[in-house]
């Protein structure tokens, strides 16, 4: 199983130094290891220096070695007692496509923050307009979102070609939301619609797998998922899934926060069911 610190550390490596990259590489290999060794062993081990691998530990997210360690090391047990119920390979493909989905699962989990789902749930509710961009690879994703919004009455434009949206990005204004759901936001079209989003006084919310110090001057609400690269079948898999989790998962605080939200989801659910019940109506006849 992988540790939610080294989802978080793959997460934010095409942000690291080249020490730094030296020092992940040896964290993300032997996380055992660093949990028994000293700053210093670390440090000849890897080739740099004490500093940049205190550095390197509050760069994600932790005070100094000493409080990354510690992380590291209980999450080391927690992943040594679930192996009894972790599926293994000689279950066959199945059972090791099932367990990389759960532990990907799990380790986009631990990236949440609930205080951040909330706000990004009353940033939902006050936007004037709602823009959602995504690239064309993950496009269901975009428009499943703009689909769930549909159904409470939200309105939404989701935009997922190049042209479309560059010309959706002119539309923005002040008191929109943009919604970015992409692999990674520093890329040139994505980071220049994001930037120009806030310029126009909009507010970002993004789902992505790639951190970055950055991310954090563009986007108001960050959600961070966990990659399949951590996973045993990491060619067979899609990180779709980790989208799709993440966007129910505000979907769900949202409609939890207003009753008006959820009867205007159950009626149409109730026109779904409908319909398809109609449908089923005229096979059997």
């Amino acid at each position: 199983m992988v540790s939610n610190v080294i989802s978080k550390i793959v997460s934010m490596q095409h942000n690291f130094t080249m020490s730094e990259n030296e020092i992940s590489q040896y964290v993300i290999n032997n996380p055992d290891l660093v949990v028994s060794s000293t700053i210093s062993t670390i440090a000849k081990e890897t080739g740099t220096s004490e500093a940049s691998i205190n550095r390197f530990c509050k760069k994600i997210g932790y005070k100094g070695f000493n409080g990354f360690k510690i992380a590291l090391a209980q999450e080391n047990f927690y992943n040594n007692i679930m192996k009894q119920n972790t599926y293994t390979n000689d279950s066959g493909f199945i059972s090791s496509v099932t367990a990389d989905y759960r532990q990907m699962l799990m380790n986009t989990s631990a990236m949440l923050d609930e205080s951040i789902v909330i706000k990004a749930v009353n940033a939902i509710r006050t936007a004037n307009n709602i823009h959602i961009f995504s690239l064309s690879n993950i496009s269901l994703i975009a428009r499943e979102l703009q689909f769930k919004f549909d159904q409470i009455g939200i309105r939404s434009k989701a935009s997922t070609d190049i042209i479309d949206m560059r010309i959706q990005a002119t539309n923005i204004a002040a008191g929109d939301l943009s919604i970015f759901i992409a692999p990674t936001i520093m890329m040139r079209d994505i980071y220049q619609i994001a930037t120009a989003s806030l310029e126009r006084g909009a507010k970002n919310l993004t789902i992505t797998s790639y951190d970055s110090p950055k991310l954090n001057d563009i986007s108001e609400y960050k959600f961070i998922i966990s990659d399949k690269i951590i996973a045993n079948n990491s060619v067979s898999l899609s990180n779709n899934l980790m989208f799709l989790y993440v966007i129910d998962i505000i979907y769900s605080a949202l409609l939890g926060s207003d009753k008006a939200l959820r009867q205007k989801k159950l009626n149409s659910d109730a026109i779904l069911n409908n319909l398809q019940m109609m449908d089923a109506y005229g096979f059997d006849y």
